[in-house]
């Protein structure tokens, strides 16, 4: 992966978590804004974290299979947390290293953590804003 197509996944996962969170956070009625601003801060640092850190330190390493199936696995664990932001993050990370480690069972593994850990998400805030009417 390339420098410049790992930004375009972090942006994406940050922006997509973001989206979320403006859905979920302004579907309330007392104190929408702080609360959307405090995701975001969480969003921007567990994507600081992820995108900034571990992704280009797991793609030097021959570890990177590793690193996306833990990556998948907290995704997937944060979806308890879905508000948090963090599950799009984790999962992106995951789905990142995991295309590179296609070839590889782990990288196979990570992706599809990936992407259960994002319709897990998906299915929660659904849940969450149909029981908020």
């Amino acid at each position: 992966m390339t420098r410049a197509s790992i930004v375009h996944v972090a942006l994406a996962a940050a922006a997509s978590a973001a989206l979320l969170a403006a859905w979920s956070s302004f579907g309330e009625e007392t104190h929408a804004t702080r609360q959307y601003l405090v995701v975001l801060a969480i969003i921007g640092g567990a994507g600081c974290a992820v995108f900034g850190w571990a992704v280009p330190r797991a793609l030097r390493t021959p570890a990177a299979g590793w690193t996306a199936v833990v990556l998948g696995t907290l995704a997937v664990v944060t979806v308890v947390a879905f508000w948090s932001g963090l599950p799009p993050i984790l999962a992106a990370g995951a789905a990142a290293l995991g295309w590179a480690q296609r070839q590889s069972r782990r990288g196979q593994l990570a992706l599809a953590l990936g992407a259960l850990a994002v319709i897990a998400d998906l299915v929660v805030y659904l849940g969450d804003r149909t029981s908020a009417f």
